[in-house]
């Protein structure tokens, strides 16, 4: 900023009248008239995450926009806003329930070195890891410092065309981030399905969440795929891993979309509605490096039923075979997320079915 532009600064929640409690560790903005502003959040992870850490919004790939800097849990989502997540082992000073972590969210508008909108969620990302490495700094928490981040990753999967004006709409490649990630490769393959895996997974190499997802159909044209596979088969399945103070979030958010082991604790159907997704979830709880631990595992099999299909008992029991195979071969893969943080004690929790 120039030497003569003063900056204006504005705090939220954190200048308390006596007696007073804040749910904010931070909430304020800085603004430059004129030149840009710098606005950030800090808030104790006691309640679920407002952003979303479900694995189906946070695998690379698909519709929506995204960005990650490996070795930083977070994102920035669709819309833009940038967040973090910081361990604080021993404990945030002030909360009334103990907590050890902190998400941080970071928005810069400013001019900032580099071109685009990759340099600019940079800015945020770094930021973001400024405020939360000096909060746990100050409250001397524990926890090693979070890294400052030197790039950022698109996460949205670009479809190419064979003409340039996009007139052909024959994919003939995908660049896809995070396809074939050495953690995620040997999933699905690993559970002894049949056919030809293809993996892919985030690039956040956090220790606090790891998505893996897998699949035979073609990535070009899915419904190209040769041979075609039968009714019956698992065509897709996906892996995912919540830590620590992620944990309850991550939940937290599948429990609000009925998703949940504990919401339907216990039932268990064969009649899939039409249009619903024929994909049943294994979860199964575990004590990992950063603490306690999360797994949820997903089998989707491939049906040509249109009017939805009504499952046989023993379809519906293959079901639930091929989801524990799933997670018995993903919890004890050597390159994977839980055996690359030491995960054990672990206990199968339930499952859920998506198509109630």
């Amino acid at each position: 900023m120039p030497d003569d532009i003063a900056g204006e600064v504005s705090q939220y929640g954190t200048m308390l009248e006596p007696d007073k409690d804040s749910r904010s560790l931070v909430n304020c903005s800085v603004t430059w008239p004129g030149h840009g502003s710098v606005q950030v959040r800090a808030v104790a992870l006691i309640s679920p995450l407002p952003m979303t850490v479900r694995a189906e919004d946070i695998l690379p790939g698909g519709d929506s926009e995204g960005y990650e800097a490996p070795g930083v849990t977070g994102r920035v989502g669709e819309d833009g806003r940038t967040w973090v997540v910081a361990e604080c082992p021993g404990g945030l000073e002030g909360r009334v329930r103990e907590v050890s972590g902190m998400y941080v969210t970071a928005d810069v508008d400013l001019p900032v070195p580099g071109e685009g909108e990759r340099a600019e969620h940079l800015a945020d990302f770094r930021t973001a890891v400024q405020v939360a490495n000096g909060i746990t700094a100050a409250q001397k928490c524990g926890g090693t410092p979070l890294k400052m981040p030197t790039r950022v990753i698109d996460t949205y999967e670009a479809h190419v065309t064979q003409d340039a004006d996009g007139g052909n709409m024959r994919v003939v490649r995908i660049d896809e981030p995070g396809l074939g990630v050495k953690k995620c490769r040997g999933l699905g393959k690993r559970a002894g399905f049949p056919g030809k895996w293809t993996a892919s997974g985030d690039l956040q190499d956090s220790r606090l969440l790891s998505v893996c997802h897998a699949t035979i159909l073609d990535r070009k044209d899915p419904t190209y795929t040769e041979p075609t596979p039968p009714d019956g088969a698992v065509v897709n399945v996906s892996a995912a891993s919540w830590a620590g103070p992620l944990s309850e979030s991550a939940n937290g958010k599948y429990h609000y979309t009925g998703d949940s082991f504990t919401f339907r604790e216990g039932t268990r159907t064969k009649v899939i509605p039409e249009s619903e997704p024929a994909e049943l979830a294994l979860w199964a709880g575990a004590e990992c490096a950063a603490g306690s631990t999360y797994h949820r595992v997903t089998v989707h099999m491939e049906t040509s039923q249109f009017s939805g299909p009504t499952l046989s008992e023993a379809q519906r029991t293959k079901f639930s075979k091929d989801a524990r195979k799933l997670m018995d071969s993903y919890l004890a893969d050597p390159e994977g997320w839980p055996r690359q943080q030491d995960c054990h004690h672990t206990k199968i929790l339930g499952e859920v079915e998506g198509w109630q």
